[in-house]
């Protein structure tokens, strides 16, 4: 992680600017994905995962993540006390398709004893996300960023200001099984208040380049948007002195293997939405300070 030395340096006359910096940095994001490798226990957790969870259709899925978008795995109410995971008090349950069998009869009436489909029924299931119990294969990959540093703490408080300049409340609370989310329809993030300080302030910037570049935007693929969304947020935060290259590589890494060129080809478009945010935080830094040197004349 970057010092406060460091920072106050990398912004000073004769240093880089912050397009050089920014460029930097996403030659950095780009050799961490591209090296990012699962190590062989978080492989095999995630093959005992996908062993352990029903094999639903792609079409199911879909229809699932439509009522709960951060859904990571679905099982039955059955199925996951199998487990040892018990549901969520209020937790309301996903519909999913489920074919429905008819018992076939002869031309008198009387049942042949084979069965046909006679279309579907739906029949409820529950998001990993909206369970709690045992632990599970999935807990040695997820990777939450620990501590609270200052740099987080600063972060925080000027994406809150940039926020509230564009009218997009931040509320921190329940995030449905996500560290967090942005909702276009009430133009407000939600941030999980269960996360450490430095995890809050990178899903709180990842969020914030969701509320200023996806508000309006029908067109972009869910991997285009999370890649550029979360790459912006590394850099963001690696450039005010917070690292988060632990968690953005391996979640940029994930969202890349639907587009393996994907920072090829969103490089630029990072670079430039990267270097906007930064440049309001700065403003809003020199604002601050100017204020304070006001109050202390």
């Amino acid at each position: 992680m970057a010092n406060r030395q460091g920072k106050s340096k990398r912004w000073s006359k004769g240093g880089p600017s912050v397009e050089e910096r920014v460029k930097e940095l996403v030659s950095v994001l780009d050799e961490g994905v591209k090296n990012f490798e699962y190590s062989p226990e978080e492989f095999k957790a995630l093959l005992e995962m996908k062993a352990l969870m029903p094999n639903y259709s792609f079409k199911n899925i879909m229809v699932a993540k439509t009522q709960f978008p951060n859904a990571s795995y679905i099982a039955s109410f059955k199925r996951w006390n199998e487990l040892g995971r018990n549901i969520k008090l209020g937790s309301k349950a996903i519909r999913i398709f489920k074919p429905k069998f008819i018992k076939v009869k002869d031309e008198h009436g009387n049942e042949t004893g084979e069965t046909q489909r006679g279309g579907f029924i739906t029949v409820p299931v529950f998001a990993l996300e909206q369970t709690e119990g045992d632990p599970l294969p999935i807990d040695k990959v997820i990777i939450k960023l620990e501590g609270d540093s200052e740099a987080a703490r600063e972060i925080i408080e000027y994406a809150e200001q940039i926020a509230e300049e564009d009218n997009c409340p931040i509320k921190y609370g329940d995030a449905q099984g996500a560290n967090g989310y942005y909702s276009r329809a009430n133009h407000e993030i939600v941030v999980s208040d269960t996360l450490s300080v430095n995890h809050r302030c990178k899903t709180l910037v990842h969020e914030l380049v969701h509320s200023k570049v996806h508000r309006y935007d029908t067109t972009s693929s869910t991997s285009e948007k999370e890649v550029v969304t979360e790459g912006t947020a590394f850099i963001v935060c690696s450039f005010f002195g917070l690292d988060t290259s632990d968690y953005s590589f391996r979640y940029v890494n994930s969202w890349s293997k639907h587009d393996p060129d994907s920072l090829l080809n969103y490089g630029s478009m990072i670079c430039d939405i990267s270097g906007r945010i930064i440049n309001e935080f700065r403003t809003l830094m020199e604002a601050n300070k100017e204020e304070k040197n006001l109050q202390t004349a």
